[in-house]
């Protein structure tokens, strides 16, 4: 079965993206359904290599690999164990983190996310979700898995052409219960992979919760906007802030957090359940002035479309978070949309500043940590951006 790409549609792949779009394919040969591997040849006949189709979607084709080996379990157990192998060597004291990062490890729809031998698994392309079972059992039998969770309530794999599901894959224990406590870096979470948002967890901000750490004192009083289960107000706690704020519209979130203070024994951490505009818009926030403030709120686009509105939303939430801080204090804030890049991000920042009446300085700036690698080739991969910004 193959795929026949049109004049010059070859160029993005062969410099490393993973997508053909279906208005680059000129025609098929064989009768192919959607989800199977097919080879993917250029205008000129020469093969490119192998790769998911799906006639359904705007991404036609998804790419595994440039020669023409055979995708099957084995190909699946390489491909993960290089991946895990990754991580492992950056850094050998974790054990909770993003195993697979779908294309970015050249898995393409397939995220794996591991917290020690509990895992949480998203497919959301078709062909990935064909080899689901494949999948669950390389973890038990490779990685001693003793919990695997299926987190496919996700938009994506309605464009795919798949239902949203979430289910116990495999438990160990064959309890009703997937809640268990996990330590990161010396603080502990209460996790539920079943009930989270997204895979359960949000892995992608370990790192950051780490570096905050830094600017916290004694005597800093520390605001946590979108704070989710309480990840950044938790490492603030450890590191011994005076007082903490932590605000989420989530009361699932809000629960889970009280519950990880409690955890830890963690008792100034003030958890509120309000939309975060209107907590900043009211009295309540108005009284109190901060060393350091945590903005971390969801994509606020999903498409180019509305990247001129997200900019606005951006521009708000900032600039009503720098109001609060006072002179020479911390503003650690966050983009996670690939549709807002680094320029617009400090566009966004200039323009916060200009309407708070602040200045401000950049003292550190990262993209998404070692356990969600980049593919330069594919911006698409490219997603979260941090500014730690010094707020005079």
């Amino acid at each position: 079965m193959k795929i026949f790409l049109k004049k010059n549609e070859d160029r993005r792949l062969n410099i490393g993206h993973q997508w053909i779009f279906s208005n680059e394919i000129e025609r098929i040969e064989g009768n192919i359904a959607n989800g199977d591997v097919v080879e993917v040849i250029d205008s000129r006949g020469k093969p490119l290599g192998k790769g998911f189709y799906n006639k359904n979607s705007l991404i036609a084709y998804r790419h595994l690999t440039d020669s023409n080996e055979t995708i099957d379990k084995d190909f699946f157990i390489k491909r993960i164990r290089n991946a895990d192998n990754l991580r492992v060597k950056v850094n050998p004291s974790r054990t909770a983190y993003r195993m697979v990062n779908s294309e970015s490890d050249f898995l393409p729809g397939l995220i794996i996310d591991k917290f020690d031998d509990k895992f949480s698994v998203q497919t959301f392309s078709y062909g990935i979700d064909r080899f689901l079972s494949d999948i669950k059992d390389i973890l038990v039998n490779e990685f001693n898995a003793s919990l695997i969770i299926e987190k496919n309530d996700n938009e994506l794999r309605v464009l795919e052409g798949l239902q949203k599901q979430e289910n116990i894959l495999f438990n160990l224990s064959e309890s009703d219960d997937t809640s268990f406590d996990i330590n990161i870096y010396d603080v502990k979470y209460k996790i539920d992979l079943l009930k989270g948002q997204k895979t359960g967890f949000y892995l992608d901000q370990v790192e950051n919760h780490l570096e905050l750490r830094k600017y916290v004192n004694n005597e800093s009083k520390v605001l946590d906007l979108f704070c989710n289960e309480g990840g950044f107000a938790l490492n603030a706690a450890f590191a011994g802030a005076k007082e903490i704020v932590a605000v989420d519209s989530s009361q699932q979130s809000i629960d889970m957090g009280i519950q990880n203070a409690d955890i830890n024994g963690f008792k100034n951490i003030a958890f509120i359940c309000k939309d975060v505009f209107k907590y900043l818009d009211s009295s309540e926030s108005a009284k109190n002035i901060f060393d350091a403030v945590i903005l971390d709120p969801p994509s606020f686009t999903k498409s180019k479309k509305n990247v001129n509105s997200a900019i606005e939303g951006y521009i708000e939430l900032n600039s009503k978070a720098m109001r609060l801080l006072k002179r020479d204090s911390i503003l650690f804030t966050f983009s996670c949309s690939h549709h807002i890049d680094e320029k617009a991000f400090e566009t966004i920042i200039t323009k916060s500043a200009q309407k708070a009446k602040r200045r401000v300085q950049v003292i550190d700036f990262k993209n998404c940590s070692y356990d969600h690698p980049i593919l330069p080739q594919m911006p698409e991969t490219k997603y979260l951006k941090s500014y730690l910004l010094r707020v005079l």
